[in-house]
């Protein structure tokens, strides 16, 4: 298999029947997943990676999941899912964001760690 990386990857949301349940949950709506797909025009195309996104409130969300599939690791298609989710959330009017995860990972995007997750405060312009 060649090495995939970002560049190689779009992200849509899942068709009926295409939400990866062992990354985000076997119960995830559709409006909440995300998903990353390489050749996504193709008949070979596949999900490397996928998020889910909740809105608790009308400023608050919660990235409830976020995984990329091990053969695709270490590419950064992680991180760019955690920066599409991100902005998402706050097109969508976020002003915090929960998520729980490896603090390598969330916290050089700013997150902060909070009573057994970490938060990120998005400021507004």
């Amino acid at each position: 298999m060649t090495a995939i990386g970002v560049a190689d990857v779009t992200v849509y949301r899942p068709f009926p029947g295409e939400v990866p349940c062992d990354l985000v949950g076997a119960d995830a709506p559709l409006d909440d997943v995300r998903i990353a797909k390489t050749d996504a025009h193709g008949s070979k195309s596949r999900v490397v990676g996928a998020y889910r996104l909740v809105q608790v409130d009308a400023e608050r969300f919660r990235i409830r999941a976020l995984g990329v599939y091990p053969a695709y690791r270490g590419a950064g298609i992680g991180r760019w899912l955690l920066g599409h989710a991100i902005g998402i959330a706050e097109s969508r009017g976020a002003r915090i964001i929960d998520a729980t995860g490896p603090p390598g990972f969330l916290q050089p995007v700013g997150f902060t760690p909070r009573k057994g997750s970490y938060r990120l405060v998005l400021t507004p312009e």
